[in-house]
């Protein structure tokens, strides 16, 4: 969550760039050592600060009682600390370029949060872990902190669906260099954008004797040029702000509606339907197996897949007394089942007593990494001595779907 949210580097970034404080030590710095010096010394202290407090987080996290994996605490420490930097530099940057602490925080930790929703694979406790986005995992810092740690650690997951488990998200050793790639290489352009807009700022501060608070009182002693000047640079501080604040709102909208378009898509490309009744409904004889075989279909990778076997009783058909339905999802095909014994069939499936019209059930089954054949059985038996041509008016569903 320290990633998820990114508040410590933003307001860290925010004081030591934009506060007035920040300023009047930055303009004595600009004028000793120039602009670029100053601009690597404060950049170096916000380093310091949020790598110091990241070790704190770190470390208080695994000295928990009980906390099993202490072992794997460099590695989660040297990922911590890595990710930490390229967050701080994408914060120093929007504190230079907004100019303004409270929109450096606003707009910032609102964007990581956003991502890190929007990116899901998040802590199991948060309900959107399980978001069909999360094969997106990597778009958010604190999902890149996570691999990483994995990386180093030098761990193997048994499966795939081991990882997808444990992380929220499956990730392979290229997916992964291209997301900590992709970071670092925005945090370097950011940094020297932020360097830039330092240059720019400075030559503005000396001009605004409060240093950019909220109101500039007019002082008789200044000039109608000075004044016109003061206009000037706030009318241009409004204008980079309200472009800034757009521009990052554009793209975090963007984002929210191509994962929405993405979402759709993963959902509509996961969804089988392997067995579906035809019409209202389909007659199930009594006392006998309805056998369905089905070949199940790999899942989109880095997701769960279930397989649902849904039934609704539509009429009880020519059938008096007590129904009870037997039901089952079996990895085996149907000559498999057919050569078993009445015992061993009812032992590998589930019974429901005290059918009626109108009701109905279903069961699922996790597929993890088992993918071929597998059958859904159903069978219908009565209290009430049916038969040879008893029947129950049922309908049917037999679906695979995404988790």
């Amino acid at each position: 969550m320290t990633f998820a949210t990114g508040l410590f580097s933003f307001v860290t970034a925010g004081l030591l760039f934009s506060s007035h404080t920040s300023r009047l030590y930055l303009l004595r710095r600009i004028e000793r050592v120039g602009v670029k010096r100053a601009y690597l010394i404060r950049t170096l202290h916000t380093f310091i600060i949020t790598s110091v407090f990241t070790l704190i987080i770190t470390i208080i996290t695994f000295i928990q009682p009980n906390y099993p994996g202490i072992v794997f605490l460099p590695s989660v420490l040297g990922a911590s600390l890595i990710v930490s930097i390229c967050l701080a530099s994408i914060a120093v940057a929007i504190a230079n370029i907004t100019d303004d602490s409270r929109i450096c925080v606003v707009l910032g930790c609102a964007s990581t949060f956003l991502i890190a929703t929007v990116a899901g694979g998040t802590p199991e406790h948060i309900s959107f872990r399980y978001s069909l986005t999360r094969n997106l995992a990597l778009l958010s810092p604190h999902n890149i902190v996570r691999a990483l740690a994995v990386q180093f650690s030098g761990y193997q997951f048994e499966s795939n669906n081991d990882m997808v488990g444990y992380l929220g998200f499956s990730v392979s050793a290229e997916g992964f260099a291209v997301a900590l790639l992709t970071l670092i290489s925005i945090s370097i352009v950011l940094l020297l954008t932020g360097q830039r807009a330092l240059s720019k700022n400075s030559t503005r501060w000396p001009i605004l004797k409060g240093m950019i608070p909220i109101d500039e009182k007019w002082d008789a002693s200044d000039s109608a040029e000075k004044l016109q000047e003061i206009n000037r640079i706030r009318r241009g501080l409004r204008l980079q702000r309200g472009l800034t604040t757009i521009l990052v709102c554009t793209i975090l909208i963007s984002m929210v509606v191509g994962v929405s378009i993405h979402s759709a898509y993963i959902a509509n490309t996961t969804t089988f339907i392997h067995y579906e009744t035809q019409g209202n409904s389909e007659n199930i004889p009594v006392g006998s197996w309805r056998i369905f075989e089905v070949d199940v279909i790999p899942p989109y990778p880095g997701l769960f897949n279930k397989l649902l076997f849904r039934w609704t009783i539509v009429t009880l058909g020519n059938t008096s007394g007590t129904v009870s339905i037997f039901t089952g999802i079996i990895e085996m095909n149907s000559t498999e089942f057919n050569l078993l014994e009445e015992t061993s069939r009812l032992e590998l499936v589930h019974d429901r007593l005290n059918q009626s019209s109108g009701s109905g059930g279903g069961i699922g089954t996790n597929l993890e990494e088992s993918y071929g054949t597998y059958i859904c059985v159903m069978k219908i038996v009565s209290d009430a001595n049916p038969s040879e041509n008893s029947y129950v008016e049922v309908e049917l569903l037999i679906i695979q779907e995404a988790l």
